[in-house]
């Protein structure tokens, strides 16, 4: 089959494969296959290519709107919080017996006895949750008898706990059950299962990243949900978007991702992959693994300095882009790699309205994706074919493919000012210039980083916005250098940021570990301790600054 591509496509399938592989989990998609019975599939149609575009210029950025709301901005009804309410929280009660470095050591990425999905992921007071549960192992002997009893532990510091729990359900027989795979084309899997039981969010529920837990009879995490409650619109001064997008393209419960399926080789497992990700699964393998390194160290951190954020998931900026323009800074963290049109739009238009905006991950807004109904609710299912001509659609603002490939050619560093160059690279980022606004050593350097990280750098093109200042950088090394692949070998990756006409500030940690070395909850192998404080101190004064409307006026 010939795509007519200006690309070779073997480089298109080495960024994809490599892409499944980026999170070093350590977890083949047989191991969640086992569940799954084979099935036939509907061929998938193929059609003619759509035509190349000319790559959209910085200067023509400057004339982008933010998108209009899909539907009203559904404001929380949680009660009103005090300018100190993660302070407040945070003098509350935390887990027993559970510190920082135990959340290091939980591992979600397998189901191991229970697993559990929700049908919402973002919510506000008054709102019920359903929970789909089943008795489900990855590993054939872990699956131990007995009810489960379901949680909510709301992500914070509480004096080194790490959580404190909210809610538990009454112990609940669960049933085995399968993930089953439609025998459409596009191949996705979904588990199907019935509600077990619910809850409701109360007005005790403080406003923040939740995550909805399966315990076995002994007390043991067998999976999790992830869960935003927000806050009333504008209650700070930051907002922290969660990218459930992007956990839910790697997330492989079944048998199957958006990268990958079961086959006998790499080719197979190309083929076999979901063109189209479910909502109404549970999160493992990967997916669960960067909820673990991206989100959780970032809300720990924040919340032990006493900062001020709110919350919401990438779907709420995507049904809604009104809402971010309430907050003087909105932050990404370690792995936003799964954007819509619309968010898009909504962050180049954040950019020209004077919003600060920081990346503190790499890969950021690398595929254009779009959402669909399930049979549970709409944009619960995530469409992502990879390729123009197996995607029915084909207006460029809908048609799933790279944002930066030549038919949509409108690069992330239009608005993060980096494109991604690397990934599983390793190695050390020296300073280059440290600016006057950031107190850190002249000498200050970044080492030992993770080998499973993804790397950006500056692009010289069109669409590289003018100015850009480079805080750090290095040339980093490839885990499995490649004698054809889609990145470059020994790729120089960088920590920038630059200004814009309205006054905003953008920062980019060009790393997707950044956020996990916040806090020694990291999963991930973590940089060298004086690095992670260079991390830590960068990050504490950007979002200190970040929370002034239109700092980038400003900064030297």
């Amino acid at each position: 089959m010939k795509f007519p591509i200006s690309r070779p496509l073997a480089a298109l399938i080495s960024a994809i494969t490599i892409g499944a592989l980026v999170l070093g989990t350590g977890l083949g998609y047989f191991l969640f296959a086992r569940n799954s019975a084979p099935e036939k599939f509907s061929t998938l149609i193929t059609h003619a290519d759509i035509p190349y575009r000319a790559m959209e210029t910085y200067q023509q950025s400057l004339l982008t709107t933010l998108p209009i709301d899909s539907g009203p901005v559904v404001n929380s009804t949680c009660p009103a919080l005090s300018p100190t309410w993660v302070q407040d929280e945070n003098q509350k009660a935390g887990l027993p017996n559970m510190q920082m470095a135990d959340w290091k050591k939980l591992d979600l990425s397998a189901a191991t006895g229970s697993a559990l999905w929700l049908n919402q992921s973002s919510v506000s007071c008054g709102d019920t949750v359903d929970i789909h549960a089943a008795l489900y192992q990855s590993y054939p002997d872990q699956q131990t008898p007995g009810p489960r009893t379901f949680a909510a532990w709301r992500i914070g510091y509480y004096g080194g706990a790490g959580a404190r729990e909210i809610w538990r359900s009454n112990p609940i027989d669960l049933q085995s059950r399968k993930a089953t795979t439609s025998s459409q084309a596009t191949r996705f899997t979904e588990a199907l299962w019935p509600v077990n039981t619910k809850f409701t969010i109360g007005n005790d529920w403080t406003p923040g990243f939740y995550l909805i837990v399966s315990l076995s009879p002994f007390g043991k995490i067998e999976n999790a949900a992830p869960l935003v409650v927000r806050s009333p619109v504008g209650t700070s001064k930051l907002v922290m978007m969660h990218s459930f997008l992007t956990w839910n393209a790697y997330n492989s419960f079944g048998g199957r991702s958006t990268y990958n399926g079961p086959g006998e080789n790499a080719t197979a497992d190309l083929a076999q992959r979901s063109r189209i990700g479910s909502f109404d699964r549970p999160i493992v393998g990967s997916g669960a693994f960067s909820i673990q390194r991206d989100a959780i160290p970032f809300v720990q951190f924040t919340e032990e300095h006493g900062l001020n954020i709110d919350q919401i998931s990438d779907l709420n900026l995507d049904q809604n882009p009104s809402l971010a323009l309430h907050y003087n800074g909105v932050i990404l963290g370690g792995h936003a790699e799964y954007f819509t049109h619309r968010m898009f739009q909504t962050m180049i238009a954040l950019r020209n309205s004077g919003t600060n905006l920081a990346f503190l991950g790499a890969n950021t807004a690398n595929w254009q994706i779009r959402m669909e109904p399930s049979k549970f609710g709409p944009n619960r299912h995530m469409v992502i074919y990879r390729l123009a001509t197996q995607d029915p659609q084909t207006n460029i603002d809908q048609v799933t493919i790279e944002f930066a490939d030549n038919r949509i050619n409108t690069p992330p560093n239009l608005f993060t000012g980096e494109s991604t160059v690397g990934v599983h690279v390793f190695g050390t980022l020296k300073s280059v210039t440290i600016p006057q606004w950031l107190t850190l050593p002249s000498d200050s350097s970044i080492s030992q980083i993770s080998s499973d990280t993804e790397g950006e750098a500056v692009q010289n093109n069109v669409a590289s916005p003018p100015n850009i200042h480079i805080l750090f950088a290095g040339t980093l090394s490839l885990r499995r250098p490649l004698s054809r692949g889609a990145r470059a070998l020994n790729p120089v990756v960088e920590t920038s940021w630059f200004t814009t006409p309205s006054g905003s500030a953008i920062f980019d940690a060009g790393m997707t570990t950044w956020t996990c070395n916040l806090m020694e909850s990291c999963i991930d192998s973590e940089y060298s301790p004086s690095s992670q404080s260079i991390v830590q101190s960068t990050t504490l004064q950007i979002l200190t600054l970040w929370q002034q409307s239109h700092i980038g006026v400003t900064l030297k």
